[in-house]
């Protein structure tokens, strides 16, 4: 059961997703909950207490994760359909402000969150191959680390402005993430596997 201090950490969470972390007031915060501020200090000592703890929330609790129960029981297939709908939900309702605030105003708590999901993300792309190779659904012969960890870079640093690896409009394109999908499929796929992604795969 949740308690009041994991309400106030995802409403927060959801906030600075949507309009970042600069933009988003206590006042805010409590007027989504219908609380007052002084119950929010009740719980955080002042905002950079709440982003801290919101973060190392966020950790222990990933806004996606291939061994939830929502997905762990699925095929590997399925699991990286459920994947690509997930991007497209984030595409559809994320605010760029919200890494740039997390970069510029909090770059040690920045760069923990960014390895840990980096180093996270890479773990469950690898157990998603090395399980789709047990279905028959993925070919034996491939390469698993250097899939994963290409992948997790790739989806992880894409909207990155240091190193450009997308153009902004092309992070915002769902038809790029769905043919980047197929390729993906394609690449890994035995033939089992290819003529069940393209049955499901929508």
């Amino acid at each position: 059961m949740k308690n009041q201090r994991t309400d106030i950490i995802e409403v927060c969470w959801e906030l600075f997703f949507q309009f970042g972390i600069k933009s988003v007031s206590m006042d805010d915060i409590a007027s989504k909950l219908g609380i007052s501020k002084k119950t929010i200090y009740q719980h955080f000592k002042n905002k950079s207490d709440l982003v801290e703890q919101a973060l190392e929330w966020q950790i222990n609790h990933p806004r996606f994760s291939f061994q939830s129960e929502e997905v762990s029981h699925l095929n590997a297939i399925d699991q990286y359909i459920a994947f690509y709908k997930f991007v497209i939900s984030q595409i559809e309702n994320s605010c760029d402000s919200m890494r740039y605030d997390l970069r510029k105003y909090y770059p040690k708590l920045w760069h923990k969150f960014h390895r840990t999901n980096l180093s996270r993300f890479q773990t469950e792309l690898a157990q998603n191959l090395e399980q789709g190779i047990k279905e028959d659904l993925f070919r034996p012969e491939i390469n698993i680390e250097w899939i994963s960890k290409t992948m997790a870079r790739f989806y992880l640093n894409m909207a990155e402005t240091d190193n450009v690896i997308l153009e902004k409009e092309d992070i915002s394109n769902i038809e790029f993430h769905k043919e980047l999908g197929i390729y993906h499929l394609h690449g890994v796929c035995t033939n089992k596997g290819i003529e069940y992604f393209k049955n499901n795969f929508k």
